[in-house]
């Protein structure tokens, strides 16, 4: 039920979608003769596709979330596994169809858990999910890794393959049935930075101990911006920030996270 009800409520979070809303209570506004409501619904709705392209404004919130969780050290120490969060693969419709994996924008997760397995070998690894389309169809993201995996001859190490969960709180609940946390043990856990503060919230509200974050696929720049305007650029940074946001709240509320922010 949390899960059909975080996706459904998730269109109303598009930002291409939010100024048609903002225009709609403006002519709710106007009918009722709530003139200020009205001006306010009206001028957001016109004006907010601008922000998004101002990328001092619209990066400024996700720039924070990829800087909360810092990489951990791993040095010494002996890592039980890797745990590898999906939501990196592509289409699986278009996969199913090609019968050929297929890659999506958050391929530097799969990318820096390859380059793990060099640097620790026979540590085995784990790639956790599997769909989150509130209607899946055609490859799970299982599949579409098993296929890369085959493709690139086998990663050298045991792989195992997590392949019910469909959020980040399953992520980490069922792979808790594959690797067992006990106290004492370390885990790295590869994900966007983005989304790292609800990954280690989900974690550490499942039980899991020993955690150490690896975040990859950065989206902003650690300071600065890399440019002043990019309407494109800025969308897609706000929709990632929304959901980010609007997720930490959620999960903190329902108990699938340990705090607000996690650090």
């Amino acid at each position: 039920m949390f899960f059909i009800l975080s996706k459904s409520l998730s269109l109303l979070l598009e930002p291409l979608v939010i100024p048609y809303l903002l225009f709609l209570l403006g002519l709710i506004a106007r009918w009722r003769r709530w003139g200020w409501i009205m001006r306010i619904s009206f001028t957001c709705g016109i004006t907010l596709p601008i922000v998004y392209g101002i990328l001092p404004l619209s990066s400024l919130p996700l720039q924070f979330l990829e800087g909360r969780v810092v990489r951990g050290e791993i040095g010494q120490k002996h890592i039980d596994g890797i745990i590898v969060l999906g939501g990196f693969s592509g289409d699986g419709v278009i996969a199913k169809s090609h019968n050929q994996y297929g890659l999506g924008s958050s391929a530097e997760r799969f990318t820096a858990a390859v380059a793990l397995t060099h640097q620790l070998p026979k540590t085995p690894i784990l790639f956790s999910g599997f769909s989150g389309a509130l209607v899946p169809r055609g490859w799970r993201e299982s599949d579409n890794i098993r296929d890369l995996v085959h493709q690139l001859g086998g990663l050298n190490t045991a792989v195992f393959y997590e392949e019910n969960s469909r959020n980040t709180y399953e992520n980490a609940v069922n792979s808790r049935q594959i690797f067992v946390a006990e106290p004492g043990t370390n885990w790295i856990l590869v994900t966007s930075a983005n989304h790292m503060p609800r990954a280690i919230g989900s974690f550490a509200a499942a039980g899991w101990t020993g955690i150490i974050p690896y975040p990859v696929d950065y989206q902003t720049p650690k300071t600065g911006y890399t440019s002043l305007w990019d309407i494109q650029g800025g969308v897609s940074i706000v929709r990632q920030s929304l959901h980010e946001y609007v997720g930490l709240l959620a999960y903190y509320l329902s108990g699938r996270s340990t705090t607000l922010l996690p650090k």
